[in-house]
């Protein structure tokens, strides 16, 4: 990997305890292409070090000496002063420990050191690379432009790292990123949505049983671009049961290869439905790229409110590994 060179250098702000794996980190990625504008120890100089220099992403060192570095990275993404950084974690331990946190947490994703490289961030930026488990993202668009400038890519990337892809729309939906596709939607399964989102756990089982089948088959991962059918009847139970659904996604498959992409459409939905998107997907997702949601909320947390104002809700509690 030494010699990488990139168009523009990608500026990386580097967290972490010990300054032995600080030096040796800056030296590697120095080395291999990557502009590493600075180092931090603790939490509030990571804090300071990115209001000052403003990142293109912080590699963040999940346990920092008596400090969470995932608690550092909830900061990072709600930080009021500036646009979120790419946050990506790293440990000594292995992603597969550390799935269900990692899942929960608005980052990009997690490198292991022993895998640290420029080329394994510079594919966490680009979207080459998700990791190895539940990548879950919420793209809100106000036309087909938006909505085939976030999409597009994604499906793209994946194609191109021999993942499996699979869009699950109304027919309008499908159409536009058919013709956007072109020759590639042939590499691409197509599935109707009101179809599939008959109901959470309907929902739920179809997505576990689909993805399992084709990672037995040997599918290094399973990307989705999906669009839940949100009830039309006012009834607040039936929109807050797709709700926890979507909060539940990321902690119910959190050491599944799978990327989810969940569209939602500003000129269809209620602004409520889409303001709780940006807090049930820990990342977000434009045309410009992904990014942590500064808005993303604990997913026990959410679903509490929520059957706090839906006390129907709570009956179904006992359904929650299926949904």
């Amino acid at each position: 990997m030494s010699g990488i060179l990139f168009a523009m250098a990608i500026r990386c702000l580097l967290v972490d305890d010990s300054p032995h794996f600080l030096e040796a980190a800056s030296q590697l990625l120095e080395r291999q292409g990557l502009d590493v504008v600075g180092a931090a120890s603790t939490s509030a100089e990571a804090l300071a070090r990115v209001r000052e220099l403003e990142p293109d992403v912080t590699l963040v060192d999940v346990d920092l000496s008596g400090e969470s570095g995932f608690d550092l990275a909830w900061q990072l993404a709600a930080r009021p002063d500036g646009a979120p950084t790419s946050t990506v974690l790293t440990s000594t331990h292995s992603e597969s420990d550390l799935a269900e946190l990692v899942a929960v947490t608005p980052v990009l994703g997690f490198i292991s050191k022993t895998e640290l490289s420029a080329g394994a961030i510079s594919d966490l930026l680009s979207d080459g690379s998700h990791g190895r488990g539940c990548r879950h993202e919420a793209l809100v668009y106000s036309s087909t432009d938006e909505f085939v400038a976030g999409a597009l890519p994604f499906l793209q990337q994946g194609l191109t790292r021999g993942d499996h892809a699979l869009v699950v729309l109304r027919e309008s939906g499908r159409t536009v990123l058919q013709q956007a596709l072109g020759g590639g939607a042939g590499q691409i399964e197509f599935a109707d949505a009101i179809t599939w989102y008959q109901s959470p756990e309907h929902a739920f089982q179809r997505y576990s049983h689909y993805i399992d089948e084709h990672l037995e088959r040997g599918v290094p991962r399973v990307r989705v671009v999906a669009e839940v059918i949100w009830p039309q009847s006012s009834a607040k139970s039936e929109i807050a049961g797709w709700k926890r659904y979507e909060a539940r996604i990321s902690v119910a498959m959190a050491a599944v290869p799978a990327s989810f992409i969940c569209a939602y459409n500003i000129q269809e939905l209620p602004a409520g439905i889409v303001t709780d998107a940006r807090r049930t997907h820990p990342v977000l997702r434009t045309a410009q790229g992904a990014r942590p949601s500064a808005h993303y909320s604990q997913p026990g947390a959410f679903i509490r409110g929520l059957e706090r104002d839906v006390p129907e809700l709570v009956p179904a509690r006992s359904d929650r590994r299926r949904d």
